[in-house]
């Protein structure tokens, strides 16, 4: 455990950090500043993280009712997994005399073999002669069909002038040879391609079955490595991760129990510590995809460390995540749509949290609702829904059209490293989005497998303190879009005041607002109608 310096006077926080919606305690901060000044003065450790790693301090308390801190990083940096003053992994897997390294050798040894054979002269000599050989073929039997067609046509005609049975008999006897020829032909050429098939058929199959041991070890390996994996709650209680995953019918992720945080506070029950507020930052260069930058507080992934963390934290006494903070106020209503203003932390739809949502809220109003869009439930402004089916699928089409116009005021957090913005400014993002699977609900830059996504923006104004009032009109609706084109660095590298998720600066809310949706009504289908809220961001 380290110790706060003396100069540091913060009371600790009265309940455990929620990992997964949290805003960083003062203690928490001051403990990564600390360890990012340690990282930035040590040359060695500055170039090792210096490519980008997931940080994470936990405040702890030990016996005496002495406040420190330990420091913890994800996976693994320059193949080392001990690094002097970070607490260690919950298992070793880098243990070069473990079963783990045992087990890999093998099954790198069986990756050679299959890289040897696909890569072997004899293998590419037999797949071209193969390629070739049916080329040769394929021409060949084209160029005698073609002859044989031209053959046909003229018997018929000749027929057509001619009864005398002798040449009748001939152009029979004719046609029969050309179909044995034809047959003589395919089979000879598949006498030679059968050999190379045959062959080639040979080392394809020991490749095949090299891959089947290969998935069928790394399968056991893998099961083996979460078997290993023992943590510990505040409770006393002790499950591998094979077991915790599984009293929720789940298989834990690759990589589960190598982030930063399970660490940490597995490292702090092993000790004797008690934990009383943690978090999680980035340091280093921001990656091409994920939204991360050098300094930035994120949540806790939830496909790994979910269901671990919510284990691992029984018996802490956790603060409780933000609540809707106010009902949604119907700002439009009339024979076919009800619009809404829906506060931030209120979701649109009833979710498996048991949040109360919009819709709900509405149901008790009217009956028969029809969902036609969402927001975000940290998103707050302008949400439809309709009252009649028809209503509903006129408005759905202008959605998937992408006809309907929003326009949604954001305020941005200061940033160092951000895009400069002054009143006035206009731009364009373009930066395709998929889910981030791995850190869900996060999503990421993606421009292989991403979907188009678009957003212009202008700048109202740039506050004495850097944040920023800003105008965004998405032409696309992708998930998160907004908020990871504001956060990305290859956008505006400014995340959204209260966006936790993506870094933002803290705050009560996300400060993100739909303000205005323009549409053609379905009562009046030739004449736009727009609906605007009045709101603060």
């Amino acid at each position: 455990m380290r110790i706060f310096p003396s100069e540091i006077i913060i009371s600790p926080p009265e309940r455990f950090t929620d990992p997964f919606r949290y805003a960083p305690h003062p203690l928490v901060k001051e403990a990564a500043g600390l360890i990012i000044q340690e990282i930035e003065n040590d040359p060695e450790l500055n170039e090792a993280f210096m490519e980008g790693k997931m940080l994470g301090v936990l405040v702890v308390s030990d016996n005496d009712g002495r406040i420190g801190y330990l420091a913890g990083f994800s996976g693994n940096v320059g193949g080392r997994s001990h690094i002097d003053g970070f607490v260690p992994p919950i298992f070793d897997l880098l243990n070069p005399s473990g079963h783990f390294k045992a087990r890999e050798g093998e099954i790198t040894a069986i990756n050679s073999e299959i890289d040897e054979l696909q890569a072997s002269a004899h293998h590419k000599s037999l797949i071209d002669r193969l390629s070739c050989f049916e080329e040769s073929r394929d021409e060949e039997i084209c160029l005698m069909k073609t002859r044989m067609d031209l053959s046909r046509k003229r018997r018929e005609e000749v027929r057509r002038h001619t009864d005398d049975p002798a040449l009748l008999s001939e152009l029979v006897r004719e046609s029969q040879f050309e179909k044995a020829q034809l047959k003589r032909l395919k089979t000879g050429w598949e006498v030679k391609i059968c050999d190379i098939r045959k062959e080639l058929s040979e080392i394809q199959d020991r490749i095949k079955e090299l891959k089947s041991r290969r998935a069928s070890m790394s399968d056991e390996l893998q099961k083996w490595i979460f078997s290993q994996y023992i943590v510990h709650n505040h409770d006393g209680e002790e499950k591998s991760l094979c077991d915790i995953f599984a009293d929720l019918g789940l298989t834990p992720p690759g990589g589960t129990g190598e982030c930063a945080a399970p660490k940490l506070l597995e490292h702090a029950y092993r000790n004797g510590l008690k934990p009383l507020a943690m978090g999680e930052f980035w340091y280093g260069e921001s990656p091409s995809t994920a939204v991360r930058t050098h300094g930035h507080f994120y949540p806790s992934c939830t496909s790994k460390c979910g269901p671990l963390l919510g284990f691992m934290m029984k018996g802490l006494k956790v603060e409780k995540g933000t609540q809707a903070a106010a009902e949604p106020i119907i700002v439009h209503e009339d024979s076919l749509l009800i619009a809404i203003d829906k506060p931030s932390g209120m979701p649109s739809v009833p979710g498996l949290d048991g949040r109360f949502s919009a819709y709900e809220f509405l149901s008790r109003i009217q009956a028969d609702l029809h969902v036609i869009h969402r927001l975000d439930m940290d998103t707050s402004g302008i949400l439809l829904f309709a009252k009649t089916a028809e209503a509903a699928v006129f408005m759905q089409r202008q959605f998937e059209e992408h006809t309907i116009q929003k326009t949604y005021r954001a305020k941005l957090s200061a940033s160092a490293s951000g895009k400069k913005l002054k009143a006035g400014d206009k731009g364009e993002i373009s930066l395709p989005l998929s889910p981030d699977y791995d850190e869900r609900p996060r999503q990421k830059v993606d421009h292989i497998q991403g979907k188009t996504a678009l957003t212009t923006y202008e700048v109202l104004s740039v506050s004495e303190d850097g944040t920023a009032e800003i105008i965004f009109h998405p032409h696309t609706g992708r998930t998160h879009q907004l908020r990871v084109h504001a956060a990305h660095t290859l956008g505006l590298g400014r995340p959204i005041v209260g966006d936790m998720l993506y870094g933002g600066s803290p705050a009560s809310r996300l400060h993100l607002y739909a303000q205005s949706i323009t549409f053609r009504h379905p009562a009046s289908p030739s004449t736009l109608f727009t609906i605007t809220g009045n709101s603060d961001i």
